[in-house]
């Protein structure tokens, strides 16, 4: 896509930055610390940095004196009020830098903490007796040590604990406390608990026929043996067909696509799949990126744990090939002509720093035109110093034009039950980075009893489409369900202010929170909602996925056959969760971008947009109301008309969006 857009950007000088209409977008997280009585004078401490210990937890004891540990601080970026003002204008039309997107590494040249604010951070540091190591972006500090050393840096205790469930992880006992000298520039400190291992949202077919007691999975759609919905379906449902008819400029042609990922996979599959359903002759070219090694030849971070088995170094790990290939093959199933696809990979770790390392590559590299996530965690098990550094990033994807989408989650309102070693299981609770103001968050939905068999390009089955939540089999009463059969993650975020864009009809509801509840917005200033947007995420009406794995291997879909119920034709089998939703959506931007020749930038701008234009809104979405259905909530948030937190605004009319000029 750089061809088409290298034209478009200008290069914003720090003097022309000095000029930039004034106002923020109100969504950045960088606030000064707190002071703290109890710390003195000297020190204070880091809002949000102490996430209780759940109910029934129970403390085994101090975390060992003598363990390593590895702290990322995150540092305020520089001329903060500047970069508001520049993202701002950078999505407000009829300024001049509206969508003159920043070059590669023009942000960290504009806003990057100074050499002094770094020194006076690596100072801190090694006062403390800890060792300074490299880290993957400039607005981070990265330093490892003992416990011991790290809890008389930060004047807080770490403590382990062990769940009702057994689960066991460490955390911080208190908040964390920095130097007052330092509260204007370290915003975050993460590294201090354990808890940050992602998950990948899906659910097949076979494994929800397997929870039923079925021998056989269900049938739907016209992939092989009636294994889920082929790309020219899932096209034709969301009505792709008139862009489409542009010819290879409606299919994504000069676009780059890109997936985050943490597992290994098997490339010949996704040959295999394009083969099925486009042809010998198409072939997009994928890249593949390895960070920290990549998930087959890990170099795990120092003092980290990696998988597969998250008690050292880590090997070779394949156990999320199932997720890699479903995000890869749903990308190119709504865009087969993009100039190619990058897969972005980390081996998978418990701290969070091989993510962190992996999206600020994707940020740096500035290669990827619309970027797709699937892999997740809740924001009580992310911690908010994580997500602050996350969100560093995601504002410096935001500022260079790229489009970043998450999955919001496969289990209703509470986004911490798949997390592995999760402490807070039950907890209501949104999904992390979906709720990120800089991402946007694609929940779930199912055509419920719609089928459309062997039909290759079927219409929009009006009033079919429903939240997905199978039968309302997830509630509170019933969190086995929301975790075996799943259904659209949503709710209200924990940590963030709700951003300027997301307004309209029914984002304000009775279900709605405001601060202090969200840790970075003020008092009475309401908190972020998710999802924003969604699209088909029901195992029961899925997509096809071919994925063979290596059985020599952790392969998750050379495990499939184990399970009992056999796949339609092997290698083929269905599979449904926000997993898809999310590339879906991320393929629908990369259209957007090759038929108007330039980056469509974040998507929530747009496309709240839209969602606010009145009668045209039925151009470009789905409205899911739940008036009539059966199923009609995820859990706990219920699908209404307009704007719920089950639903988001809606689910695409592809041809309305793409068409759409901005």
């Amino acid at each position: 896509m750089r061809r088409f857009i290298v034209s478009r950007r200008v290069f914003v000088s720090l003097a022309i930055a000095l000029v930039l209409i004034a106002g923020t977008l109100g969504i950045s997280l960088f606030t000064s610390a707190t002071s703290s009585a109890a710390a003195g004078p000297a020190y204070v401490s880091l809002s949000q940095s102490y996430i209780s210990a759940p109910a029934g937890a129970r403390l085994t004891g101090a975390h060992a004196s003598n363990a390593q540990l590895t702290v990322t601080l995150v540092l305020q970026p520089n001329n903060v009020a500047k970069m508001n003002s520049l993202l701002t204008a950078l999505y407000t039309p009829g300024t001049a830098q509206y969508h003159h997107w920043l070059a590669q590494g023009q942000f960290n040249r504009l806003f990057a903490p100074s050499a002094s604010q770094v020194a006076q951070v690596r100072q801190f540091l090694t006062n403390a007796g800890l060792k300074i190591i490299g880290s993957p972006s400039p607005f981070f500090v990265r330093a490892t040590g003992t416990t011991a050393q790290v809890e008389a840096a930060f004047r807080t205790p770490i403590n382990n604990y062990t769940t009702t469930n057994g689960k066991t992880f460490f955390q911080n006992d208190s908040a964390i406390q920095i130097p007052a000298s330092l509260s204007a520039i370290v915003t975050g400190v993460s590294g201090l608990y354990n808890t940050v291992r992602l998950q990948p949202s899906y659910v097949t077919s076979l494994q929800a026929a397997k929870q039923q007691g079925k021998k056989v999975a269900p049938r739907y759609g016209a992939g092989p043996g009636g294994s889920g919905l082929t790309p020219s379906q899932t096209s034709s449902l969301y009505d792709a067909t008139p862009v489409y008819q542009l010819g290879s400029r409606g299919q994504g042609k000069g676009a780059i696509l890109a997936v985050f990922e943490l597992s290994g996979y098997t490339e010949s599959d996704i040959v295999a799949y394009e083969h099925q359903f486009f042809g010998p002759s198409e072939n997009v070219k994928i890249a593949n990126i390895n960070v920290d090694g990549g998930p087959v030849n890990p170099q795990c971070p120092v003092n980290d744990e990696c998988g597969p088995t998250y008690t050292g170094p880590g090997g070779p790990d394949y156990s999320g090939d199932i997720e890699v290939e479903a995000d890869v093959e749903t990308q190119i199933a709504i865009a087969p002509k993009i100039s190619h696809l990058i897969v972005y990979n980390a081996p998978n770790d418990v701290t969070g720093q091989t993510s962190l390392d992996e999206y600020a590559q994707i940020a740096n590299d500035d290669l990827a035109d619309s970027i797709s996530s699937s892999w997740g965690l809740c924001e009580l098990d992310a911690g908010f110093g994580y997500a602050q550094a996350e969100n560093v990033l995601f504002e410096q994807m935001a500022a260079q034009g790229q489009s970043m989408f998450n999955s919001a989650g496969d289990t209703g309102a509470w986004g911490c039950l798949r997390d592995t070693g999760s402490p807070n299981l039950t907890s209501l609770s949104t999904g992390d980075p979906a709720s990120q103001p800089f991402v946007t968050s694609v929940g779930g939905t199912s055509f419920g009893t719609y089928d459309p068999g062997s039909t290759l390009h079927p219409s929009y089955p009006k009033g079919a489409e429903t939240v997905w939540n199978v039968l309302d089999l997830c509630n509170s009463s019933d969190l086995n369900a929301c975790a075996q059969f799943g259904a659209g993650g949503g709710g209200v975020s924990q940590f963030w202010a709700q951003p300027s864009y997301q307004h309209g009809p029914g984002v304000i509801s009775s279900f709605s929170k405001k601060g202090p509840y969200c840790a970075a917005a003020s008092k009475g200033q309401y908190c972020r909602e998710t999802p924003d947007v969604s699209a088909n995420a029901d195992e029961y009406t899925p997509y096809a996925e071919y994925c063979t794995g290596d059985p020599t291997t952790n392969s998750t879909c050379a495990l499939l056959a184990s399970l009992g119920v056999p796949e339609p034709v092997p290698g083929w089998f269905g599979i449904g969760g926000t997993s898809l939703s999310s590339p879906l959506w991320s393929g629908i931007i990369a259209l957007w971008d090759s038929v108007h020749g330039e980056r469509f930038g974040n998507a929530n701008f747009g496309l709240y947009r839209l969602f606010r234009s009145g009668a045209s809104y039925s151009v470009y979405f789905h409205d899911i109301t739940g008036k009539h259905q059966t199923e009609n909530n995820n859990g706990f948030y219920p699908t209404t008309p307009d704007y719920d937190m089950a639903t988001g605004i809606g689910t695409p009319i592809i041809a309305g969006i793409v068409e759409r000029s901005f």
